[in-house]
């Protein structure tokens, strides 16, 4: 513990996802006496500006690449009496949860750990706490996977136990040929930084979404961002989001819900349970429901900031997620509740399902442009090869927009998707023009 007359000393795990360094640190430097953990990726240029912020920022360790990082974090932890372990992202968290647990910091229990990156175990335990999951049987063969068909039954979803962002996740239907289903996804899955040379997959029963909204611009889904303190959570926003691009591609999301009050709740109170089901006691918590005709049903539950929730809950609250976040693993005082006053969305449109070529991605200025835009990210140029099999991740921009009415966001998502603005050839294709 920390000398209690100097700023609370915060370990913060940093990981691809979740909000930026220099939007976190930003944040988080002026009251606490942050250190960064953070293991260099694949791209040098990225990495350089990471240790740029870092070195601008705070104190920060290149974790070695043969160290377990829970192990290592622990150390560093003692080292500099932290008073507390964070992750913003969804790769580390269950390595800063199980650091905390190991020095008494606040936190999720070891208990609840093993649920929280693996899909069948958390299927399992909300299961049989009475909260509504779809059928689910884990597959780690081919032949695995067609005994499954029977079990969960079709049409279904195959994706990886511990996966993220739609990584290596197809549709599966009566007419599919499932040998070649399960090819592309473990190949998919090796290939993928986020994989791993062993797959493990699970099958679960494909919900069929309901109209719960007016505007067919919405999706069938929606999410909770809460925060948890000893056991109690509080739910920050639901966050409508825009249809999926197939297979399940996010495409982004908006909040306040539009949703009437009643249905508002409904899904809070499943959020709740969720909660309460998998022994979840002190972090940042992000709910996934699918809407169907019986009501919420839950697709996931991560100890960590849903992405965007940060930038759309400053937006459209005032509100400071990561304040929040930062708070409950130290043991500090949580941000006053949020209350929106516009309505703000993390708009991430996904090129074609299939893979092409980009041949014209609009400037940074022609996106801003649009009505409402206010922060514009474009992680591609032009001759950037897109795969589906990549998921949500490999959208063509990331771009935060805040309006006064839920459907001038509905409007700009429709002008970011507008022909024209992106262009793409097919990777055996020459580039038009």
């Amino acid at each position: 513990m920390s000398d209690p007359m100097s700023d609370p000393t915060l370990v913060i795990i940093d990981g691809p996802g979740g909000p930026t360094p220099d939007w976190y640190l930003s944040r988080l430097c002026p009251d606490y006496d942050v250190h960064v953990l953070w293991r260099p990726g694949p791209n040098p240029a990225a990495d350089e500006w990471r240790a740029r912020t870092f070195d601008a920022w705070c104190a920060n360790v290149s974790v070695p690449a043969g160290a377990d990082l829970t192990d290592y974090t622990v150390e560093y932890a003692k080292r500099h009496s932290a008073d507390g372990i964070v992750a913003f992202s969804e790769i580390p968290v269950v390595e800063a949860h199980t650091a905390a647990a190991e020095l008494g910091l606040p936190g999720n229990p070891h208990e609840s750990l093993p649920a929280l990156r693996n899909k069948t175990r958390q299927r399992a335990a909300l299961r049989a706490a009475g909260v509504p999951v779809p059928r689910f049987a884990e597959v780690r063969t081919a032949e695995e996977f067609h005994e499954a068909r029977n079990t969960v039954g079709l049409p279904a979803v195959l994706k990886p136990v511990v996966g993220a962002g739609s990584m290596a996740t197809h549709a599966v239907g009566a007419d599919d040929d499932l040998d070649e289903i399960w090819a592309q996804a473990c190949h998919a899955f090796v290939n993928d930084p986020r994989g791993g040379a062993h797959p493990l997959f699970i099958l679960e029963q494909r919900l069929i979404g309901s109209e719960w909204y007016p505007d067919a611009r919405y999706g069938d889904h929606v999410s909770v961002e809460s925060i948890v303190r000893r056991g109690t959570a509080t739910h920050l926003a639901v966050t409508d989001k825009f249809p999926l691009s197939p297979p399940f591609r996010e495409n982004g999301g908006m909040l306040p819900s539009v949703l009437p009050p009643e249905r508002v709740r409904e899904i809070e109170a499943c959020a709740t349970a969720a909660v309460e089901a998998l022994g979840l006691t002190d972090s940042a918590v992000h709910t996934e429901f699918k809407l169907t005709a019986e009501g919420p049903m839950v697709i996931e539950v991560n100890c960590r900031i849903g992405g965007g929730a940060v930038e759309m809950l400053h937006h459209s609250a005032g509100y400071d997620y990561v304040a929040a976040t930062a708070a409950v693993a130290t043991g500090g005082s949580l941000p006053t509740a949020p209350e929106p006053h516009r309505y703000a969305g993390r708009l991430i449109p996904q090129p074609p399902d299939r893979p092409v070529v980009l041949s014209r991605v609009p400037s940074a200025s022609e996106v801003l442009a649009i009505p409402g835009v206010r922060e514009v990210v474009l992680p591609h140029a032009v001759g950037a090869r897109l795969s589906p099999e990549r998921g949500s991740t490999n959208y063509l921009t990331a771009a935060i927009a805040v309006t006064d009415r839920p459907e001038q966001l509905l409007d700009c998502f429709d002008r970011l998707t507008a022909p024209g603005l992106f262009t793409f050839h097919g990777p055996d294709e020459p580039a038009a023009g």
